[in-house]
């Protein structure tokens, strides 16, 4: 209780503080007579986000939540999930392929690609969960609008939302004709088009409306182990077609059907221990990678169907219903040589389908009352494997730690025949069906004090099956791991399952100083569920035994301070965090199995402005200060990981974007735009090993273009990492157990020229 009481008071102190920043002239200003165009600003800065699930203003929110509409993606010219770290305090996108991608945020990151592991932050795209990671990376094309919620979330929004939510919401039918083509063209023979077209059926009562994009980019890093080869690469196709049909003024049903199809060369893993000939160890250079037929197969597509009712005049009805199919295929070169040493290979299919059901009760503007429920099941089967060379295993083959180790592939040993590929396959399936119930109800006094307060109860049932394979594909029996790094059971199947069950409160109260300055403390508790792990014998021929892991828990308090002044938007939020039973993936291990590392904590504050600072011309600036880490983490191996930082986690993070856009002649148009990121260092490992970090960096987007008046047509010429800075994604992947870490290289100096035509 004295600790609770302590970091309590401490928020609360903290928001009184963050008045100070704001001039006093603020509630003269408010009673002053403005401009007509001052107010018309005013009223375009109105910032409408549904983190509470309804719509509300912004600064009303007792939540932190970054809200980049569509106008400011395309503005911006953001098409992937990458581009939104450039604009949202504490967060972080590692966009290493389509397939494998990390989301931090106020320090955690979520990028387990395992297929019985719970998701830490929320992706719902439509109201639909999109979480897992091998489907989590999608296009951002003809979207509405996108909500970062930062903090646990789970009373409202449910499974995963233990950091956060990423909500994304399309652009639905209209009743009015609209299309749209964009062209570009660029370095490493960039080729992208896409498409919107909405079109009215039957006036008010019919609409559809789709989008559709190609996008191809040769590799920005030569492979000069394949001449002719490139890695990191684009090679995508999305659709979405939705439909919209409203019988009556009460009723709204939304149809929307989604799909993406990729096909890139192979993600760069390049060797820092092991020099291409001809070149070096440096993560920016040309890699040498041998394997013939690495690369990235995906196809995702999903089904939404969005109802809502007005059932009276102060009670409404929402569905959603969903159902998302995933298969997603990576082979990849583990040991980033010319040597064929490591290859891995994995294979998800995933099929869920949900159901959401939530009734509103707003009798008077001072009071909601929100309750519902949801159905979750998915179906995951995933096939990882690793082959290794045991003939290097056997010879002689450098590591981090003895770099200058000859290579040398050995035959034999003690006159046996050595295996040049040992391959070890395990499959697990995953059978989770989730339920939930929860309540949330907000109650303002006096106009300006309100309380929020909400609780969820969730119940799992979970069920994981699992078995291992391991062949010779030369027919040499194996020496070194003769039942393969994973385990062999022969392809017998073994199951287990559990249920969890966990309750998520959350409660705020909010003080309104002026209509449009609000200062706010909250506390909220995230669960993630408990999982049921395989583990396998490698001493031994044999079926899995099971490994229960509990469920995380995490306390975050936070407080913070919300203005609107006139055409600008402020957020000011201070925020703690306590976890115990953090389920990480043990660093010791080869095949990270997944265990309770102990307890963690965070502590930092975020801020952002935004808004039209002068005509024509707009700014969006964030800024994060995060200290987030381990408290007790012990690996399994019994080493001491405590007070060590969480993976991929600034202390530092800033952005700041301005767009322009001023008139030239009565008919056309001027545009520029800027953006300059900074992130401070980063470990890309829990071990937190020099060797495995990032120093801090700064990237800059620039562009200058011309349109129509009208919003006809439009031309730009860009560039991004207009420097040309080096920075890495990752470094360590599936080389580091071996001795052999590999990186993957951000994406270098890249420019082009895109157009646009509305009709």
């Amino acid at each position: 209780m004295t600790r609770f009481g302590g970091t309590f008071g401490l928020m609360c102190s903290a928001a009184a503080a963050g008045l100070l920043f704001f001039p006093a002239t603020s509630r003269a200003n408010s009673a002053a007579p403005v401009a007509a165009d001052a107010a018309d600003a005013a009223d375009a800065a109105e910032i409408v986000v549904t983190a509470q699930q309804r719509e509300q203003r912004l600064v009303d929110v007792p939540v932190p939540v970054t809200q980049l509409s569509g106008e400011i993606l395309d503005t911006f010219k953001v098409q992937g999930m990458g581009d939104l770290s450039l604009y949202t305090p504490g967060f972080l996108v590692q966009e290493q392929s389509v397939q494998r991608s990390g989301f931090n945020l106020r320090g955690l990151t979520q990028d387990d690609s395992s297929p019985v592991s719970e998701p830490v932050m929320s992706i719902f795209t439509d109201g639909v969960d999109n979480s897992r990671q091998a489907g989590a990376v999608s296009e951002l094309i003809d979207v509405d609008n996108i909500q970062v919620i930062r903090g646990p979330q789970g009373t409202l929004f449910g499974r995963g939302s233990v950091i956060g939510v990423l909500a994304i919401e399309t652009k639905r039918p209209a009743n009015d004709f609209e299309a749209q083509v964009n062209a570009e063209v660029g370095s490493y023979d960039l080729f992208n088009i896409s498409g919107v077209v909405n079109a009215p059926i039957v006036d008010d009562k019919l609409a559809v409306r789709g989008a559709v994009r190609f996008k191809k980019r040769d590799g920005t890093v030569r492979n000069l182990a394949l001449p002719g080869t490139r890695l990191n690469g684009v090679d995508t196709f999305y659709g979405r077609g939705s439909v919209r049909f409203s019988p009556t003024e009460a009723i709204m049903s939304d149809l929307i059907f989604t799909y993406q199809e990729d096909h890139p060369p192979a993600t760069q893993f390049k060797s820092i221990v092991v020099a291409p000939e001809g070149g070096d160890t440096s993560p920016f250079t040309a890699s040498a990678q041998d394997r013939p037929d690495q690369g990235i197969d995906r196809k995702v597509w999903g089904l939404t169907w969005d109802n809502r009712i007005e059932l009276a005049d102060t009670v409404d009805l929402r569905s959603i219903t969903g159902f998302r199919k995933v298969d997603a295929e990576e082979r990849w070169d583990g040991d980033g040589t010319a040597y064929s040493y490591i290859i891995g290979d994995q294979h998800t299919k995933q099929k869920q389908i949900s159901e959401e059901l939530r009734v509103t009760w707003a009798p008077d503007p001072s009071f909601t009352l929100m309750g519902g429920g949801s159905w979750f099941h998915e179906k995951v089967e995933d096939v990882i494997g690793l082959g290794l060379n045991e003939q290097y295993m056997l010879g002689s083959f450098p590591t981090i730690a003895a770099p200058d180790r000859p290579i040398v592939a050995a035959a034999t040993f003690y006159g046996m025949p050595v295996t040049a590929m040992n391959y070890n396959a395990q499959t697990r399936k995953n059978d989770r069906t989730s339920l939930a119930a929860y309540v949330n109800v907000s109650k303002t006094f006096f106009d300006r004090l309100t309380i929020d307060a909400g609780l969820r109860y969730t119940h799992d049932e979970a069920t994981t099956e699992a078995a291992a394979t391991r062949v010779s594909r030369d027919g040499i029996a194996p020496i070194a791991l003769p039942n393969g790094l994973f385990g062999n059971s022969n392809g017998v199947f073994a199951s287990y399952e559990n249920p969890f069950s966990f309750w998520t409160p959350r409660g705020a109260v909010s003080f309104k100083v002026t209509p449009d300055l609000n200062v706010y403390v909250g506390i909220a508790r995230g669960m993630r569920s408990g999982v049921v792990d395989a583990v396998f014998s490698r001493t031994a021929v044999g079926p899995a035994t099971f490994n229960l892991v509990e469920p995380e828990e995490v306390v975050n308090y936070e407080a913070g301070v919300k203005w609107k002044f006139g055409a600008m938007n402020a957020d000011l939020t201070f925020f703690k965090y306590d976890y115990t039973n953090l389920q990480v993936r043990d660093p010791n291990s080869l095949v990270g199995a997944l265990i309770n590392a102990g307890s963690a904590e965070g502590k930092g504050f975020e801020a952002s402005l935004r808004g039209e600072v002068l005509k024509g011309l707009n700014l969006i600036a964030s800024y994060a200060y995060t200290d987030a880490g381990y408290t007790s983490f012990f690996d399994s191996a019994g080493k001491d990981l405590s007070g060590n930082r969480f993976r991929l986690s600034p202390r530092n993070k800033a952005s700041l974007g301005l767009s322009y856009e001023g008139a030239v002649t009565d008919t056309l148009n001027i545009t520029a735009r800027v953006t300059e990121f900074y992130q401070s260092k980063v470990y890309f490992n829990a071990d937190n090993l020099p060797h495995e970090s990032q120093d801090g960096y700064a990237v800059t987007n620039i562009g200058v273009g011309l349109k129509s008046a009208d919003g006809g047509w439009g031309v730009e010429a860009y560039v991004n990492n207009l420097f040309d800075k080096d920075y890495l994604l990752d470094l360590g992947n599936t080389g580091k157990g071996f001795g052999l870490p590999t990186a993957i290289r951000g994406e270098p100096r890249i420019a082009g020229i895109r157009f646009s035509q509305n009709f």
